[in-house]
């Protein structure tokens, strides 16, 4: 096993919906968006161009699955190989822009801040959530 150095998760909300794209020079599909990463609440946006591609067989049953659970404002933690490059911006300053090639995406549902009251009262299960106190779920 070898290691990809480029593979990291990043989450972050989704900035449109997803847009469907054909590579007209070999063909290949592709859904685009963007995400806005902020490290911390007090940290600049970046905003980080996404890419999930057609699979090895040019499936795209994938495509479908991920539109229909995610769109604009959607908050995601994504699993990909990130990469930067560097462009001058209008005003002439040297910028730098991110994209990353999509391979896992997954919904985040985040907890009420009064983590308390949440804990032990409701589970997300099968993509929805539960209410523990009041349904038998498993």
């Amino acid at each position: 096993m070898t290691l990809n150095e480029n593979q990291l998760y990043v989450h972050g909300n989704l900035g449109r919906s997803w847009e469907y794209k054909t590579v007209e020079s070999t063909g290949k599909q592709l859904i685009e968006n963007a995400l806005a990463y902020q490290p911390t609440k007090d940290d600049e946006t970046i905003w980080i161009d996404l890419s999930c591609w057609e699979g090895r067989e040019g499936e795209t049953n994938h495509f479908d699955a991920i539109i229909n659970a995610t769109d604009k404002g959607s908050r995601v933690i994504v699993r990909g190989r990130l990469k930067s490059r560097s462009y001058k911006a209008k005003d002439g300053t040297q910028k730098t822009g991110w994209s990353m090639s999509v391979w896992d995406i997954a919904t985040v549902v985040r907890a009420d801040r009064k983590r308390d009251e949440w804990e032990g009262k409701t589970a997300i299960v099968d993509g929805k959530p539960v209410d523990l106190e009041k349904e038998d779920w498993f």
